[in-house]
């Protein structure tokens, strides 16, 4: 089992984006020594964090600890589509409502479309850089939409032969068509992870789960309260679906889950408490403002990574056994607590957890 944490990039009350950025880099080196498996660099379109650039800067400054994007999110656009607000039934609220609608909106209808060739590109200085260290945590806002999500899988499967081959042979697709390269050559930088680095995409449809086994990506999923809208129940047979559809479809290999879930630790229930005290009633804030009547990913003691370290290593051997969870990935809280008191719990967490669930 491996113990990750996403961090989203960005400035505390008082401190100027340049510190934000320095504070959070600090706080990964220091888990870089801690002995955390990986760090997860999350970012919106147009929300002050590129996971790709900033997963660079995290290469540069730490030496052991693993890298992934959660998620980088091309900007992918066909010739005739457009934006939509729409949200089928029984999708997560991964979508584009709300204060990130105007944004994804901007940045369909503005942008130009992300090239695969180029992402390549970027991913392979990456991995480079972090001598080998990086995982590619991608989306395309596929929900509901079968069109969409043959783009974005045609997108990974450029990238993919652009990584693999000595000498580019050209793509001919639905949504993408390269010439062989003239005179032959190959796509520069090659990564160090060979063919290429892996690839985790988050689920947060049924529809795509099989799908995502039979293709041999790893997936990340929605523990607890976060973007599990369907409960745990439902997603283990979804899990237990990807992992038989990743068997016969001949995979080398073991099929890898993530899972996305909050947590805090304290040193004993009182302290955990008072911590998660503070996350409810910001939750219960941001609900009244926003009308809505169940505060989005609201903590829930129960089923998330709340309580003391032993509180939390039952918690997660329960994971691994309901949903062969290979890694956790620990939303620790940033937006309640501060960097001093972040830094503490995850030097707990480091302490008294994660010898224990290794």
């Amino acid at each position: 089992m491996d113990i990750g944490f996403l961090t989203f990039w960005g400035a505390k009350p008082g401190e100027s984006l340049a510190q934000g950025y320095a504070n959070d880099l600090d706080k990964i080196a220091a888990a870089d020594e801690m002995g955390w498996d990986t760090v997860w660099a999350g970012g919106t379109p147009l929300g002050g964090s590129n996971p790709l650039l900033m997963s660079c800067g995290v290469a540069a400054r730490t030496r052991r600890i693993r890298i992934g994007t959660a998620v980088h999110l091309p900007h992918l656009r066909a010739p005739d589509e457009e934006f939509t607000t729409d949200v089928p039934e029984g999708a997560s609220r991964i979508d584009r409502r709300g204060d990130s609608a105007d944004r994804y909106k901007y940045v369909l209808e503005s942008l130009p479309a992300a090239d695969p060739i180029q992402t390549a590109e970027q991913i392979a200085i990456i991995d480079q850089v972090s001598d080998g260290r990086f995982i590619y945590g991608a989306g395309g806002n596929t929900i509901g939409d079968p069109r969409r999500q043959r783009h974005f899988l045609e997108y990974l499967a450029v990238m993919k032969q652009a990584w693999a081959e000595d000498e580019f042979s050209g793509y001919h697709g639905e949504f993408y068509d390269y010439p062989i390269l003239d005179p032959p050559g190959r796509v520069s930088p090659k990564p160090v992870q060979q063919p290429y680095p892996q690839i985790v995409l988050p689920l947060d449809s049924q529809q795509s789960f099989v799908p995502m086994g039979k293709s041999g990506y790893w997936i990340a999923i929605g523990g607890g309260s976060s973007h599990n809208e369907r409960g745990d129940a439902v997603l283990k047979q979804d899990v237990a679906n990807y992992r038989q559809a990743w068997r016969d479809a001949g995979h080398g290999g073991e099929p890898k889950v993530v899972i996305r879930i909050s947590a805090h630790v304290g040193p004993t229930r009182a302290a955990a408490n008072r911590a998660i005290e503070r996350a409810d009633k910001m939750h219960r804030e941001h609900a009244a403002k926003t009308g809505r009547t169940r505060p989005a990913n609201a903590p829930e003691r129960g089923s998330n990574l709340f309580g003391t370290p032993d509180e939390v290593v039952d918690r997660i051997h329960e994971l691994r056994e309901d949903f062969g969870a290979d890694e956790i990935m620990c939303m620790m809280m940033d937006y309640v607590l501060s960097r001093e008191e972040v830094r503490e719990t995850m030097q707990l967490m480091a302490d008294e957890v994660i010898p224990r669930v290794k």
